[in-house]
């Protein structure tokens, strides 16, 4: 009997293992007004936007409508989604022969409980580059363009490395409407006469997670506005006192 039980904890310990996380394709969303529950987080109203250059066989995917999202927890226990990889761009000869795999994702974030509000945005992803290679992400927050963007650079000759969710991506979001821009460039060069390499990224899973804070109650607004007041009164005695 004990053996048994040993049997069923192992056969159930091994199925919660490779049982796979549930994913569903971008386009699927998009099609469906579909949405994403998380944890606290509830994601919807997704939208896409391609602006891919290049052979769509030096692409992957070759179509950003199959990318398959999925939602995911950080290590410090923070939910939001996953974009499931790899994302790869590899250019050809000749020299200067471009792939570039480019498009926009918009999205709706919110906290379920309705006592808190999205704070922080933090990603995690890690990337391989050969030749010319480079990975860009630009997130922005809520409108105009030039409120709360943040920009994210990787490139190099044969470089690789992680970046991780260690820092916030973008503080103080305040906003539920999310854009983000992502391109992945691979360029053909000639370092040397007769000499053409080929350039290629390649990125793994992409993890956008969120945080959040209370909403302030009416009485630390009240104590908020009090300071204010208060400080402007101050300011303007100080500078009657100098006059």
């Amino acid at each position: 009997m004990k053996s048994l039980f040993m049997l069923l904890t192992v056969v159930l310990a091994l199925g919660l293992q490779v049982r796979p996380a549930h994913t569903i394709p971008l386009g699927t969303l998009i099609d469906t007004n579909g949405e994403i529950l998380q944890g606290d987080k509830r994601f919807t109203n997704f939208e896409l936007s391609n602006i891919t250059i290049g052979d769509p066989l030096d692409l992957t995917p070759d179509d950003p409508r199959d990318i398959e999202i999925q939602g995911f927890t950080n290590l410090i226990g923070e939910h939001g989604l996953r974009l499931v990889g790899p994302f790869q761009a590899n250019s050809k000869a000749p020299f200067g022969s471009v792939a570039d795999l480019s498009f926009f994702l918009e999205y709706d974030v919110s906290v379920t409980d309705p006592l808190f509000l999205i704070h922080d945005l933090r990603h995690a992803f890690s990337f391989t580059s050969i030749g010319i290679g480079s990975v860009n992400l630009i997130t922005q927050a809520g409108f105009p363009p030039d409120v709360n963007a943040s920009i994210q650079s990787v490139e190099g000759f044969g470089n690789n490395g992680v970046v991780n969710e260690d820092e916030a991506f973008l503080n103080d979001v305040s906003s539920q409407h999310m854009l983000h821009v992502f391109d992945f460039r691979a360029e053909t060069t000639q370092p040397l006469p007769g000499l053409i390499v080929s350039g290629a990224i390649d990125v793994s899973d992409i993890d956008l997670t969120f945080s959040q804070i209370p909403i302030p109650e009416p009485s630390t607004w009240l104590l908020l506005g009090a300071g204010l007041a208060g400080l402007a009164l101050w300011r303007r005695h100080q500078k009657s006192n100098n006059h």
